[in-house]
C-alpha cells in the first residue's frame, strides 16, 4: 500500500511540476511577445479611404471578384497592377496605395472572406480573377501580378489558366500548392479550378514531432513556428512533385523576394527553385537575415515570422526600391 501512494504521490507532484512549468513559460512568453493584438477586420469598407493625393479609389464586387479600384489622375502605366495579401485575408491595401501614389494604376484584389467569396482560405476557385478581369474590362490585356506569402502562391498558380498575366512580383512564394486553411472540416486544396481541388501538399501528412512542436508552442504561448511542419510536409506527402506549381505556361517576368530566416514557411528556397525554372526571365532577392514579414517585428499575433525587428526593416526598405526598379523597367510607360 505504501508503494502504491509513494507511486501516486509522486505522479502527482509530476503534473503539478508541469503545470508550474507550463504556466511559468506562459507568462514568460507574455511578456516577452505582444500577443494582445486583434486581427483588423479587413472587411471593414469603412476603415478605407475613397481617394488619395492625386487618384480616387472604388470598391467594387462583381461575381466572385472582390476589391479597390486605386486610380491616379495621370497614371504612369497603361499596364495595371493587381496586388493580393496572403493568408490573413487582406487585399494588400498599403501596398496598392503605395503604388498608386507612386502614379501606378492599381486593383487591390481579395480572394477569400469578401462577399460572394468563400469564409476561409479553402477551395478558392481561381474563377475569382476571370470575374475580375471582365470587370475591369482587362480581358485580354496585360496585367502584372503582385503576391504576398499566400498571395504569392496564388499569383503563380493563376499564370496557368490565365495569359494576361504578363509580370510577377512574388514576395515570401511557395513553389507547391498547399493545403487550404480551413478549420473544423477535412482538408482540402487551397485552390479550386472548374470546381475540382488542385492538387495539393497536405500538412496532416507532415512529420509527428513537428506536429507536436507546433502543439508545444501554442501551449506555452511561444510563437507558432510553421516553417517545419510545411518543410517535412514536402518531403512526405506522395508525389510531391505532382503538386509542384508548373511556371511553363508563365512567359512574363518575374521579381523573386524572400527572407533567409522566413519561419513561416521555405520562401527563400521556393524563390530559388521558381527562379531556376524561369531563367533569366527572374530577378531574385534573398534577404538572408530577414524573416517572412518584411518591416515586421520576428513575431506577430503568436505566430513566428523570423528575423529580427532591424532586419526586416531594412529588407522592406531595400525591396521596396527594388519593385520599384522592377516596375519602372517592366510596367511603366
Amino acid at each position: 500500500m505504501k508503494i502504491v501512494l509513494k507511486v501516486f504521490l509522486g505522479f502527482v507532484v509530476l503534473i503539478v511540476a508541469v503545470a508550474i512549468a507550463v504556466f511559468g513559460m506562459r507568462i514568460y512568453n507574455t511578456q516577452k511577445y505582444d500577443l494582445s493584438g486583434e486581427m483588423p477586420n479587413y472587411h471593414d469598407l469603412s476603415d478605407y479611404p475613397d481617394s488619395f493625393t492625386g487618384g480616387t479609389i472604388e470598391y467594387f464586387e462583381s461575381g466572385g471578384a472582390s476589391g479597390f479600384h486605386l486610380l491616379p489622375d495621370t497614371p504612369v502605366a497603361t499596364e495595371p497592377i493587381a496586388v493580393f495579401g496572403g493568408s490573413e485575408g487582406s487585399s494588400n491595401f498599403d501596398m496598392a496605395l503605395q503604388l498608386a501614389e507612386e502614379g501606378y494604376e492599381v486593383y487591390s484584389l481579395f480572394f477569400f472572406g469578401a462577399p460572394n467569396q468563400n469564409e476561409e482560405l479553402s477551395q478558392v476557385p481561381l474563377e475569382f480573377f476571370g470575374d475580375f478581369l471582365k470587370h475591369a474590362e482587362l480581358e485580354g490585356e496585360e496585367v502584372t501580378v503582385i503576391g504576398a506569402s499566400k498571395g504569392a502562391e496564388l499569383g503563380l498558380v493563376l499564370t496557368n489558366y490565365y495569359d494576361e498575366i504578363s509580370n510577377l512580383v512574388l514576395y515570401a512564394p511557395s513553389s507547391y500548392v498547399f493545403q487550404g486553411l480551413s478549420f473544423g472540416r477535412e482538408s482540402h486544396s487551397s485552390w479550386t479550378w472548374d470546381d475540382e481541388d488542385l492538387p495539393y501538399i497536405s500538412l496532416q501528412q507532415s512529420d509527428f514531432w513537428a506536429f507536436a512542436r507546433t502543439i508545444f508552442d501554442s501551449i506555452v504561448l511561444n510563437p507558432v513556428k510553421y516553417r517545419e511542419t510545411y518543410v517535412s510536409a514536402v518531403e512526405t506527402n506522395d508525389n510531391s512533385e505532382a503538386k509542384r506549381i508548373d511556371t511553363s505556361n508563365f512567359g512574363g517576368t518575374a521579381l523573386l523576394i524572400a527572407g533567409g530566416d522566413d519561419a513561416m514557411w521555405q520562401s527563400e528556397t521556393a524563390a530559388k527553385e521558381i527562379g531556376e525554372a524561369l531563367g533569366d526571365r527572374a530577378e531574385m532577392d534573398i534577404y538572408p537575415e530577414a524573416g517572412h514579414l518584411f518591416g515586421a517585428p520576428p513575431a506577430v499575433g503568436g505566430l513566428a515570422v523570423g528575423g529580427t525587428i532591424d532586419s526586416n526593416e531594412a529588407a522592406k526598405d531595400e525591396s521596396d526600391r527594388h519593385l520599384l526598379q522592377f516596375l519602372e523597367e517592366h510596367v511603366k510607360d
